[in-house]
């Protein structure tokens, strides 16, 4: 982790209020593991915190963030040109924890809204460590509001993932909530020996997947929590958590966590 001046090299919109915003750093290239989040100052004027920001994905020595413009750091991020400077803390955080590849391994990305924005990085880094011998189909469930609020999918279907999608208004897939969709697939799957879920999306996502494992005790799940963050470090404590553990910091001890002790 370092703190760096880092130069904008990329903005481009992607829906009406998203944007992918691109830093040039080699250090946070070669260093970032999926999961793991920037803590960007937005400028040194108008804004005191700096906002935590998923890294969406690698491509040589440019670093993308997916966002949304939320507020006014988001705003200022969104209204960047090429050049521009930004005061950025990195890589920060503990990441996804990606096992071992094995022939029969199945990996089911679960994203929620903007919880698409860390699991391109994932699915990368899942792509890359994938088994030659590999015999199940690894999935991408998207769940938006509406078909045109469905995020990533082209990036996605780059690393090999199947897409599923689900919509609350049935624009687009099915109709209904993700998590509704992951219960479909699970059981229509044969065996459940060796499949790990990854999610991403609001608390509340997790809290219903949870309810739904609880029919399968021996599927693997980790989760990453969108957080409000003060400083990013763990000692402001303004992310905290509570934990079957305890209570943890989702700025350090995260924002990846096993569900099993949420």
């Amino acid at each position: 982790m370092k703190q760096l001046k880092v130069k904008t090299a990329f903005l481009k919109k992607i829906k009406s209020d998203v944007f992918l915003l691109g830093l040039d750093s080699s250090y946070l290239a070669n260093s970032a593991r999926s999961g793991q989040f920037l803590h960007v100052k937005a400028d040194d004027k108008t804004t005191i915190l700096r906002r935590p920001l998923s890294i969406h994905k690698i491509e040589k020595n440019l670093v993308y963030i997916l966002f949304r413009v939320r507020g006014r750091g988001t705003r200022l991020l969104a209204n960047a040109k090429k050049g521009d400077i930004f005061d950025v803390i990195g890589p920060l955080g503990n990441g996804f924890c990606i096992p071992r590849p094995t022939p029969h391994a199945q990996h089911i990305l679960v994203a929620g809204g903007m919880g698409a924005a860390p699991l391109v990085f994932l699915a990368e880094e899942l792509a890359k460590n994938k088994n030659s011998k590999l015999k199940n189909k690894n999935l991408v469930l998207l769940g938006a509001k509406s078909k045109k609020e469905v995020l990533a999918e082209s990036e996605f279907k780059k690393s090999g993932f199947e897409i599923h999608v689900a919509t609350d208004d049935g624009s687009r897939g099915c109709k209904g909530s993700v998590v509704d969709l992951l219960k479909k697939n699970l059981s229509a799957m044969r065996s459940l020996l060796n499949v790990n879920i990854y999610a991403c999306g609001p608390k509340e996502m997790f809290y219903e997947i949870k309810k739904v494992l609880e029919k399968y005790p021996k599927v693997q799940a980790q989760v990453s929590f969108e957080q409000f963050m003060g400083c990013g470090l763990g000692i402001c404590y303004g992310c905290v958590i509570g934990t079957k553990e305890g209570y943890k910091k989702v700025c350090k001890d995260g924002p990846v966590f096993d569900l099993k002790i949420i």
